[in-house]
């Protein structure tokens, strides 16, 4: 099954027409077509594997591999690397890839030192941990699992993290 997706996904790279590639690989989707794409795919990885993607149990997996045999037979560390594999190969396919430190507005309105940013982003990711842990997931296991689930706690922690998002990006930028 993963092969064919795989399949489908080389053969329109490879041989769609100028405009579809353009629309397919390298346009940003408009919102009301990439969420359910991602819903649906979702959906279909449940369906397909019987499993639930989230990246926070897939962290866990990761620092935990070094402690635990089983966590080193995850498929979710191969989901991770997929993940920022995918993310570096889309990038240089779209002959975007440029990595840099400068984070723009964040620079701006809080620090552009690269060690206090790290200092920042270290305790931010350790927050963010301790959250996903305490709430059972993270924004992607429930703001897209869950919700694709219709479960209603999902919904209820999509809805305080937008909250919180929307709040913390109004008080830093605004």
């Amino acid at each position: 099954m993963w092969l064919t997706l795989v399949a489908v996904l080389g053969a329109a790279w490879a041989f769609a027409p100028p405009p579809l590639h353009a629309a397919l690989f390298h346009e940003r989707w408009p919102f009301w077509l990439g969420g359910p794409a991602i819903g649906l795919f979702v959906l279909f990885f449940l369906w397909g594997d019987d499993r639930q993607l989230g990246v926070s149990s897939g962290f866990a997996d990761a620092c935990s591999a070094a402690f635990d045999p089983a966590a080193r037979r995850s498929w979710r560390l191969v989901f991770l690397v997929g993940l920022i594999g995918g993310g570096v190969i889309a990038a240089a396919l779209s002959g975007q890839l440029a990595p840099r430190l400068d984070m723009g507005r964040f620079d701006a309105a809080v620090t552009a030192d690269p060690a206090l940013k790290a200092l920042i982003f270290a305790g931010g990711g350790l927050l963010i941990g301790l959250g996903s842990r305490l709430a059972g997931g993270c924004t992607s296991g429930h703001g897209i699992v869950g919700t694709a689930l219709l479960a209603p706690a999902s919904w209820l922690a999509t809805g305080a993290f937008m909250v919180a998002g929307i709040l913390t990006a109004h008080l830093l930028f605004a």
